[in-house]
């Protein structure tokens, strides 16, 4: 008898699992292909806070910018000055794919310039609070590793619709990312939604795509997620100000995969006192990091 209650129970719950659609299953296709690109998290060699002064940067222990091992010696005088930023080298480097030159300066508020040498590229990267040098290794020894990303089952219940309210002056607050460092941005309204008869929020930003931009917490972080919470992206509000909220599209953030990342960390009004067992599960591979530290 207990043997057909269990076997009852088993396939009770194979026959009430959702069935994943095509688009859910090409959504995480994109996902982990983005991650192995060359602006994706998954070469990134180095992160390296400035501020103004003057900075050496190279493979040798005595540079304030320790490049890995296969890079030269000495590379670069670095001079940052407030929005100017100068580099001068004693090899000859790429600038923008392009042009092969051993000095360059530029207003790194206004313009994006990168630099490479041999498989190194690397930037003035500034996002959310850290202004720093950022060096990717486009033949990173991991990249040709497989990456195992768990999800929870796909669920129509975790596609909640939600109502969203503008406020009638945004919040423009400071936010924290993982290093610590603060941030400002700009809160435009706010999201709720029900799950299971109770009630929450979530307070989004917007992303450079416009679409709304959550981070967020849950009950399942430090379990089966990533313990500093998930990102989620969401359509903008219809005519009627209904949304879309696909918890089956919760993302690992970076620093799940690198230290070497800045990610926003979620703001307490946006902890859900709710399990979210939807989305991506906690990434538990090797660090990407972890061969530059």
């Amino acid at each position: 008898m207990k043997f057909i209650v269990v076997l009852f129970l088993f396939l009770s719950s194979c026959i009430y699992k959702d069935e994943e659609p095509d688009e859910h299953i090409s959504w995480k296709k994109k996902r982990m292909d983005a991650l192995f690109t060359d602006d994706g998290y998954l070469n990134i060699a180095g992160l390296f806070p400035i501020q103004n002064g003057i900075y050496t940067m190279g493979s040798d222990d005595t540079n304030d910018i320790k490049l890995p091992k296969d890079m030269p010696k000495k590379l670069a005088e670095i001079t940052v000055k407030d929005s100017l930023i100068y580099f001068e080298y004693t090899n000859v480097i790429t600038l923008n794919d392009t042009i092969k030159t051993k000095s360059y300066s530029y207003n790194y508020y206004n313009i994006n310039n990168s630099f490479s040498l041999g498989s190194y590229v690397w930037f003035v990267h500034m996002d959310s609070g850290t202004k720093a040098i950022r060096l990717r290794n486009l033949n990173h020894p991991l990249l040709n590793s497989e990456l195992q990303i768990g999800f929870f089952d796909y669920s129509k219940d975790y596609i909640i619709q939600g109502k969203y309210q503008k406020y009638t002056e945004p919040k423009t607050l400071n936010f924290k990312n993982i290093l610590g460092d603060i941030y400002v941005d700009t809160i435009p309204g706010i999201i709720y939604f029900t799950i299971n008869g109770d009630d929450f929020s979530l307070e989004p930003t917007i992303a450079p795509s416009g679409k709304f931009f959550i981070a967020f917490g849950d009950l399942t972080n430090g379990k089966e997620t990533y313990g500093g919470g998930r990102y989620l992206y969401v359509l903008p509000e219809d005519e009627k100000n209904n949304v879309t909220i696909d918890f089956n599209k919760s993302l690992n953030p970076p620093c799940v995969f690198s230290t070497f990342t800045t990610c926003p960390i979620p703001r307490k009004e946006n902890n859900l006192q709710v399990k979210i067992e939807s989305g991506e599960k906690n990434y538990n591979g090797i660090l990407f990091s972890s061969v530059y530290q």
